[in-house]
């Protein structure tokens, strides 16, 4: 619990430093456009892939690749969401298709560990 409030205290002091700089270099109303863009772009994703992945995974309509690819949206479209410039950066570069190619291992590891402790068996259609 200790290093979760350290890098929280240590990520809210980066995203300070971040702005400051930021409100040097471009001024107070690009930054606050850029949030509120960034912010309404997340919302619009998440709207346009939350029903999208609830209908495909309830009517087992899923592949395993771009079931992958949308849990990396879903994040991005997270991230986009957190007002930040970091979070929007992390969430912009998730649209990247090499970024998200080199993420995919990861998820489907941790969703493996995830469903194998929670669960007797799981599967992805192809």
């Amino acid at each position: 619990m200790k290093r979760f409030i350290l890098y929280w205290a240590l990520y809210g002091l980066v995203e300070l430093i971040v702005y400051i700089w930021l409100f040097k270099w471009i001024g107070l109303l690009p930054l606050i456009l850029i949030q509120v863009a960034s912010s309404a772009f997340g919302i619009y994703m998440f709207k346009k892939l939350g029903g999208n992945i609830l209908f495909q995974l309830r009517d087992g309509r899923t592949v395993a690749p771009y079931l992958l690819d949308s849990i990396c949206f879903a994040i991005a479209a997270f991230f986009l969401t957190i007002p930040g410039v970091i979070t929007t950066l992390c969430g912009l570069l998730l649209f990247l298709p090499f970024i998200r190619q080199r993420l995919k291992p990861r998820i489907a590891k941790w969703l493996d560990q995830k469903t194998r402790k929670n669960m007797n068996f799981y599967f992805f259609d192809m």
